[in-house]
């Protein structure tokens, strides 16, 4: 007897994990210490000639902060993203968490300084 492809083909097309739903609880987030932002938030051009599409905000969050956070994100469900590469690309897995949590995202709008780094007038440009 042949193999049943179509319970192989099935089983391909599946992904390798679900994340997890988008309406889960948010997690409790470390709160923002110290106070931010703790210096003067610019964008920079990571490459030449890349300035209006590629920018970085340097030193977002303090050392001890980075820390904190970092510690704190080991602990939540990240899901594994393998993806399959297409051919000539490499592969790449990323573990991810999403979360739908308008309270944090608006926290990180207003109380880091992200909201005045990028209504800056040098940088509107760019949206």
């Amino acid at each position: 007897m042949g193999k049943d492809k179509s319970k192989a083909a099935a089983k391909k097309s599946q992904p390798a994990s679900t994340p997890p739903a988008a309406t889960a609880k948010p997690p409790s987030w470390p709160p923002f210490r110290p106070a931010l932002p703790v210096t003067q938030l610019e964008f920079d051009a990571p490459v030449p000639g890349f300035q209006d599409q590629i920018v970085l905000l340097h030193n977002f969050f303090p050392k001890s902060l980075c820390r904190d956070y970092v510690t704190f994100l080991k602990d939540l469900p990240l899901t594994t993203t393998p993806g399959r590469p297409k051919r000539g690309e490499a592969t790449r897995v990323n573990d991810r968490f999403q979360i739908h949590d308008p309270a944090f995202s608006q926290r990180l709008w207003l109380q880091t300084g992200l909201k005045e780094a990028v209504l800056e007038e040098s940088v509107k440009h760019l949206w």
